[in-house]
């Protein structure tokens, strides 16, 4: 029996991390001379910058949502095992959905 680990990323995550690291590297440099040119010291300036990109970054990310399946609870439950091993958990329930939504889809 073989198992597999999948390590990618959910969409959400790839958002933030292109959202704060590529367009951050950008903005934080120039928000850092704006606030230095205010008056604050270079480590205060950037500082600053740097919290207040992060913040916009985070509220930018989850105010515009991400994936539609962004990563639940049974994401890492793989389907055989609804009815045994989960079947407790809210398995069964879970199993009668995902087949509800097979039929739909098919009509």
């Amino acid at each position: 029996m073989s198992r597999t680990v999948d390590l990618s990323l959910s969409t959400r995550t790839q958002q933030f991390l292109v959202l704060a690291l590529l367009v951050g590297s950008l903005v934080v440099p120039v928000l850092t001379a704006v606030l230095s040119a205010v008056g604050l010291t270079v480590p205060q300036a950037f500082a600053g910058a740097a919290a207040a990109w992060l913040a916009l970054a985070v509220l930018w990310v989850r105010r515009s949502g991400g994936a539609e399946n962004d990563g639940g609870a049974w994401d890492g439950i793989p389907r055989r095992q609804y009815e045994g091993r989960f079947a407790e958990a809210g398995g069964l329930t879970r199993s009668e959905q995902e087949d509800a939504l097979e039929q739909v889809g098919d009509e």
